[in-house]
């Protein structure tokens, strides 16, 4: 059976979208409840988080390695399974390529999306819950893909076809 990398990546968009709001409902309501603060504009009242910066970006990366590891090692357990005798990277390369790539894409696209929707001032990343889950599934779904699409890749790398036509006459 023919590698799908195109399959591989939206499958992994979806998995790190869906993954991503599970680590943010976790990371919420494990140390995010004391964050929340409401900002009141009228007779607008807009929850916020206002969080130590510092301890965003770690919260960040955090999840971004735990993400990142899964969706490596379930890309290449379904890899492993669709083509069993393929070869292919190992798993200890894989795994931690996918924990790299989760929080480097994390810590590029989360920083960027708190500075756009949000702002950062006097140490506190501050930015709308809404704003927030927005973020959260934009940042899993990047990295979910890119992880997924190069797991994929070294799981199942493409090999060239024998072409008999080619050399009859």
């Amino acid at each position: 059976m023919k590698p799908s990398y195109s399959t591989a990546l939206v499958v992994g968009a979806v998995s790190g979208l869906v993954l991503g709001l599970c680590l943010f409902a976790f990371i919420t309501a494990y140390g995010g409840i004391p964050s929340l603060t409401a900002v009141v504009e009228g007779s607008d009242v807009t929850p916020t988080l206002a969080a130590a910066a510092s301890a965003t970006w770690v919260m960040i990366v955090l999840a971004g390695l735990v993400g990142g590891t899964v969706i490596a090692v379930a890309t290449y357990a379904v890899a492993r399974v669709l083509e069993p005798d393929a070869s292919s990277a190992p798993l200890i390369i894989i795994g931690p390529l996918g924990a790299v790539i989760g929080a480097v894409i994390g810590m590029v696209v989360f920083p960027l999306g708190i500075t756009v929707m949000g702002s950062i001032s006097e140490g506190n990343a501050v930015i709308g819950v809404a704003d927030l889950v927005i973020l959260t599934a934009i940042t899993g779904l990047v990295a979910g893909g890119a992880v997924a699409w190069l797991s994929y890749i070294l799981a199942r790398p493409s090999a060239p076809a024998e072409d008999t036509e080619l050399l009859s006459v």
